[in-house]
């Protein structure tokens, strides 16, 4: 369901538009992004249906992200992301097996973001098990502008971009400064982040974009604190379980994307070079340990859409595409006191991991009402390894997966979609996580099937959806840094309602009521005493309201305001420790004036428990006891405000308007 402005095609119609996926959808434009209280990437997600966030409290390290009822434990892995098409989950990562750090994210950058719900979208493969993330940065507005702001935990963030519509190369270029304390001790984050990007019409119409990025961090990190031990005063939520975790992130990418023709008639493609390094120590129950990670990646992607018909009467689009990646890995680990490496290395290994893949998609409209959509990609992994700990004991290696897709969309009415589809996703092996000790190992694959209906009108929408997910062998990480060990067959079952009313819709003033709700069964099969996947709410819900209301001379007051309820989450397979539900309560508030000033103010509020949002066991997977139980406490209360001002970069008669590309 759109969150974007403007009519968008439909399950129903022949397009190579996301919404016309038969699959639940999501696509967020800027100004709907604009209105969200973010003080983090994750707050981006926070109210969309199906979403749980989890924030680690850990310093600049991926958020917990998850859809379909995967874990938030691992960092995002189970989700494809990419940005201008390039992927962000970091395949054999030291951390967790495709872990996704959105950080490297401007929100001020965003034109749109697309989400598809589950694994049928062809054009991503590696990690979209749970579902695909897709950001497209703008290309040029006809304005510069600068802010400053600041808050609770000693947060201070400054933001400048420049951009114009006029001329041959349009630039949007954006810098930020960020620093803050953090809420527990040892959990500063000092970052700097510049995303530069051009764009040009080539003479046949075809447009072409460089984007340059530099990023850099570096972070404290408290550790986990025993939930018995903060529950019974013994240590205080805020304290550090050792003052010398923490690490370093530098990261440089260039990424150039083409397109030309008309839409559904559509030849794309993009290249990127991206390199990394980084650093962490981290203590998960057994000590200090250290993690180093350098890796270059290159790759790209093409594709094109043919649109026509078959006779008079029979629309048909058939997209072909494929897409290419290396990463360059040299992987080190080993235990550290202090900083200070005291122990031989668990890992020492330089590989070369390549996926080549190739994927089409046809779409036939026999019917005015009825769209039958089907496709399918096929991705071959190529390991070359370099165990410098056992030479020889990892040997070279090669595999490919297939995963076919098929669905139907009825749409009888203009305001009624019904849709089902079948999809097989996957996740590729990690080399130093998972290959190493297991040479046979094979990727990770999910079949998933998916049936809703939406309702569309005037004012008002509901998208509801059923699901359920099968797993031949389920990888679990309790945490970062633990041993990833496999669990067997699993299944997943669930539902997703998102509803939306608008009060008041017309072009000045936007005022709209919403509400979602995410429900969840995620189950291991044949695998007694072992009955549940860790770590996976019962449920995550959201109710809230934003708006955009114009009030005197040509003055807007715009934001948002939701709750979100999670539900209760089992820590061990046996279900008997568990989480309790939780709320949080989120809310932003913008006044602009027409001068080009706008001033804010937000907060996030936990009215209750502050500890289950991360909660891990560090004790056997099934017979633990609460001691093994060790969290990451959530401040009561975050509140951030500031001020930016906008200022026109192109000559005109009259105040330009904002127009995004």
């Amino acid at each position: 369901m759109g969150l974007s402005a403007g009519a968008t095609p439909g399950r129903a119609d022949v397009s190579s538009a996301v919404t016309a996926l038969p699959a639940a959808v999501t696509v967020m434009d800027a100004p709907a992004i604009s209105r969200l209280a973010v003080a983090t990437y994750g707050d981006l997600f926070r109210s969309l249906p199906g979403f749980n966030v989890s924030n680690y409290g850990q310093g600049g390290i991926g958020y917990g992200l998850s859809l379909r009822g995967y874990t938030e434990s691992e960092h995002g892995r189970d989700i494809a992301y990419y940005i201008d098409g390039l992927p962000l989950n970091e395949v054999s990562s030291l951390h967790t097996p495709n872990y996704a750090d959105l950080n490297v994210l401007f929100p001020e950058t965003v034109k749109s973001i697309e989400i598809v719900r589950g694994p049928f979208s062809v054009e991503y493969g590696d990690s979209n098990m749970g579902g695909s993330v897709n950001i497209t940065t703008k290309q040029a507005e006809p304005f510069a502008s600068v802010g400053v702001s600041g808050g609770t935990q000693g947060t201070a963030r400054g933001v400048a971009t420049h951009s114009m519509t006029q001329g041959a190369w349009l630039p949007y270029l954006a810098f930020e400064g960020y620093h803050t304390d953090g809420y527990r001790d040892n959990s500063f984050i000092n970052r700097y982040n510049s995303s530069n990007k051009v764009t040009t019409t080539l003479p046949d119409g075809a447009t072409v974009s460089f984007r340059a990025q530099a990023y850099g961090t570096e972070y404290g990190s408290p550790g986990y604190a025993s939930r018995d031990a903060i529950a019974a005063g013994t240590i205080s939520e805020r304290s550090a379980t050792n003052p010398t975790d923490g690490g370093n992130k530098q990261l440089e990418n260039l990424v150039t994307n083409y397109s030309s023709g008309a839409q559904d008639q559509e030849l794309k493609g993009s290249l990127f070079v991206s390199h990394q390094f980084s650093n962490r120590f981290a203590d998960f129950g057994s000590g200090q340990r250290f993690q180093h990670e350098d890796r270059t990646m290159v790759g790209g992607r093409v594709s094109k859409v043919w649109s026509g018909a078959i006779g008079d009467d029979i629309p048909v689009q058939v997209l072909l595409g494929s897409n290419w990646r290396t990463d360059f890995i040299e992987a080190f680990q080993a235990p550290t006191t202090a900083r200070a490496v005291s122990g031989p290395a668990a890992v020492n290994v330089g590989l070369t991991e390549t996926n080549i893949a190739g994927f089409g998609q046809v779409q036939v409209k026999p019917l005015p009402w009825l769209k039958f959509t089907a496709g399918g990609r096929y991705d071959q992994f190529y390991y070359d390894i370099d165990d410098r700990i056992t030479p020889g004991g990892t040997p070279n290696m090669s595999n490919g997966i297939a995963s076919p897709k098929a669905g139907v969309a009825i749409a009888p009415f203009e305001w009624l979609e019904l849709f089902a589809n079948y999809g097989e996703g996957f996740r590729s092996i990690d080399v130093p996580a998972e290959l190493i000790g297991n040479p046979g190992i094979q990727p990770f694959k999910i079949v998933s099937r998916e049936g809703g209906v939406q309702l569309a009108f005037d004012r008002f929408r509901l998208l509801a959806s059923y699901w359920t997910t099968d797993s031949a062998n389920e990888a679990f990480q309790a945490a970062p840094g633990l041993p990833v060990t496999f669990l067997g067959k699993a299944q997943r079952n669930g539902y997703d309602v998102d509803a939306r009313w608008f009060v008041i819709k017309d072009p000045v003033n936007n005022v709209s009521l919403f509400a979602n709700y995410g429900g969840v069964s995620a189950r291991l099969i044949d695998a007694a005493p072992s009955y549940f996947v860790p770590n996976v709410p019962s449920y995550v819900a959201n109710v809230g309201v934003d708006f955009n209301v114009a009030t005197v001379n040509a003055q807007v007051l715009s934001g948002s305001a939701y709750v979100t309820f999670v539900g209760r989450k089992n820590l061990t397979q046996d279900g008997l420790i568990t989480t309790s539900p939780y709320s949080r309560v989120t809310g932003k508030l913008a006044y602009s004036w027409p001068e080009g000033w706008t001033a804010f103010t937000q907060a996030t509020w936990y009215p209750g428990d502050r500890l289950s949002e991360i909660a891990i066991n560090f004790g056997d997977p099934v017979g633990a006891n609460t001691s093994d139980i060790f969290v990451s406490a959530q401040p009561t209360i975050a509140v951030l405000a500031g001020v930016s001002y906008r200022f026109p970069t192109v000559m005109a008669a009259t105040n330009p308007k904002l127009v995004t590309k």
